[in-house]
């Protein structure tokens, strides 16, 4: 016999989450590893030491943006399959859920009877999508990229300050030092209009100059 599927459920929304709990109890080599209301509860969790095979995070919740959730437990949980469960499909926060780490991508409007073989997918190794995200990402490849005013280096720049490296780290991946890139983070933000990190991620997404 396969051994269980340990899952962690982070979702705001008490009925969600109680119908979640009652489905993973009784279904066969599924085990409710824990879950939580916020994301705060779910990351000290991980750092305890709960052990977790696959997660099922919901992107509206109360104390932390869902994107930095997935990235935290793509850090803390190794290993583990990050599999988003919201009513946001659209293509900024599907984007952003990808980007952090997440390996599948599931509407609230999912049957729980398909839920078991999507999680066992997703443990396997797989990407479980709900059909109307596999089409949006079948729409995104087959977009053309929009005309951007950065350059290739700031373009690659912006890109790594999404996935989340420090500027040090995106220095050391691009050959270049701490001040350069710097003046390149300057000069995006210039390009784009913005003056945060985070402003810049949503205008580039906005344009089109992401994916």
């Amino acid at each position: 016999m396969s051994e269980a599927i340990r899952v962690l459920v982070v979702d705001d929304d008490p009925d969600v989450r109680e119908s979640l709990e009652q489905l993973l109890r009784v279904a066969p080599s599924v085990e409710l590893a824990g879950a939580f209301a916020c994301a705060t509860t779910a990351v000290e969790a991980c750092r305890a030491g709960l052990v977790v095979d696959v997660a099922l995070v919901d992107l509206g919740l109360p104390d932390l943006p869902g994107h930095e959730l997935i990235r935290s437990l793509r850090s803390l949980c190794s290993g583990a399959a990050i599999v988003v469960l919201t009513v946001h499909e659209d293509r900024e926060s599907l984007l952003r859920a990808f980007r952090a780490g997440a390996t599948g991508y599931l509407l609230k409007d999912t049957p729980f009877e398909d839920l078991i073989a999507h999680l066992r997918v997703a443990r396997a190794g797989g990407a479980p999508m709900s059909p109307t995200i596999a089409r949006r990402i079948v729409d995104e490849l087959r977009r053309p990229l929009a005309h951007s005013p950065l350059t290739s280096k700031e373009s690659e720049v912006l890109e790594l300050l999404t996935r989340g490296l420090s500027y040090a780290e995106t220095g050391r991946a691009l050959g270049i030092g701490v001040g350069t890139v710097q003046s390149h983070i300057k000069a995006i933000y210039r390009k784009l209009e913005v003056s945060s990190k985070a402003e810049a991620t949503a205008e580039a997404y906005r344009r089109g100059l992401l994916r």
